[in-house]
């Protein structure tokens, strides 16, 4: 009977995943960066499944090659949805020097002997911690995610991490394995063991595709030049003058350009509106009401639909769309969170309390600074 090799199986199902991505994927440098992470995990793929299937001395030496440029194409495809992508573009050069340093360990093998699958464990192992640290860093890594999709973004960031993590280790043992067997147990460990891996990258980022906004086109007109010169105007940006000035642009931009309604609607974006650097409007944020900025344009978003719930015969789900939220789960989580109740029950709840909304909504900065005001009386 005709059997097909598990590594071509796995390499068929990754050129779907990168036709699928090719045609329908999002656009942008992280569309980009997407299928370039698909294509090199199934060059590895494929790689793997001829160096195994043949075991010609061109595929010995290709393997770890192939490898080495994997978790490189990791990190660059998740760096990218930074702001600050277009300033870190002159190091990226950098990622080159473990994919040569493992090039010249294969190269001079016969002479040095050096063990080249404990250098892609190394490298594996490092960028997989990398990326776990930046899972953990703030909002403005992600500032080209859609806002709403920050936090599912960081879990798929932790989950690759972790991975390649674990693919470091299996590189290790396949180290092991030939300094004490010989290589005996090679095949079992690289079948079961790395191409589930790699499987699990490429699915992940498939994950990532649904998350990220299908266009990072701006028609926003800010120039690059034009942030930088705002971030140097606003070196201290600690001080509750400087938060409140940041915090008054962006209520701005809410309220008279009703930016909260895009669901696409990301960080850089918002930025690139009002001029001022993603790092510095998530720290004002932060510093001023202790919430994360999805948390806060999502209440831009609930405190028009509190009033549309009120002064309209809209369906709920119609008033969902038209405040900017994507999901009912999101719209009914967030708006709990705001108004303490679902908003069915908030249409029905008693016009005179407390809880509903004003005649217009004014979102939770307008609120801050109405508050200061009345302290101050």
């Amino acid at each position: 009977m005709f059997e097909i090799p598990l590594p071509f199986v796995v390499a068929l199902l990754l050129a779907i995943l990168l036709v699928r991505l090719t045609l329908r994927g999002p656009a942008g440098p992280v569309g980009r960066s997407m299928r370039i992470f698909v294509a090199a995990s199934l060059a590895l793929v494929i790689m793997v499944g001829l160096r195994w299937q043949f075991d010609l001395l061109v595929f010995r030496f290709l393997r770890p090659l192939f490898a080495a440029m994997l978790p490189p194409i990791a990190w660059i495809c998740f760096a990218a949805l930074g702001s600050e992508e277009r300033s870190q573009t002159r190091w990226r050069w950098l990622h080159i020097i473990p994919v040569l340093a493992i090039f010249i360990a294969s190269l001079t093998w016969r002479k040095w002997h050096i063990q080249v699958d404990f250098l892609i464990a190394v490298e594996f192992a490092g960028y997989g911690i990398a990326l776990m640290i930046l899972a953990s860093r703030g909002e403005d890594h992600f500032a080209q995610a859609r806002l709403g999709d920050i936090g599912s973004v960081r879990g798929i960031v932790a989950v690759v991490g972790g991975a390649l993590i674990f693919s470091g280790l299996v590189d290790g043992l396949i180290a092991l394995d030939f300094s004490i067997t010989q290589g005996t147990n090679v095949t079992t460990i690289v079948g079961y063991a790395q191409l589930v891996v790699l499987v699990v990258l490429a699915l992940l980022m498939v994950r990532l595709e649904r998350l990220s906004p299908q266009t990072t086109q701006l028609t926003d007109s800010v120039t690059e030049p034009a942030l930088a010169q705002h971030k140097d105007d606003r070196k201290d940006n600690n001080d509750i003058a400087g938060d409140d000035a940041i915090l008054a642009a962006i209520d701005e931009v809410m309220r008279t350009q009703h930016l909260y309604r895009d669901p696409d609607l990301t960080l850089d974006r918002l930025a690139r509106r009002v001029v001022i650097p993603a790092r510095q409007i998530s720290g004002a944020i932060n510093r001023r009401f202790g919430r994360n900025v999805s948390q806060v344009v999502n209440e831009y978003r609930v405190a028009e639909a509190q009033t549309l719930l009120q002064t309209t015969a809209k369906p709920v789900t119609e008033i969902m769309f038209d405040c900017g939220f994507q999901t009912k789960s999101n719209f009914n989580r967030e708006f709990g969170r705001v108004t303490g109740m679902g908003p069915r029950a908030y249409r029905d709840a008693d016009p005179s309390s407390d809880q509903l909304a004003p005649d217009q909504p004014f979102g939770p900065i307008r609120k801050l600074f109405l508050e200061n005001a009345e302290s101050r009386e």
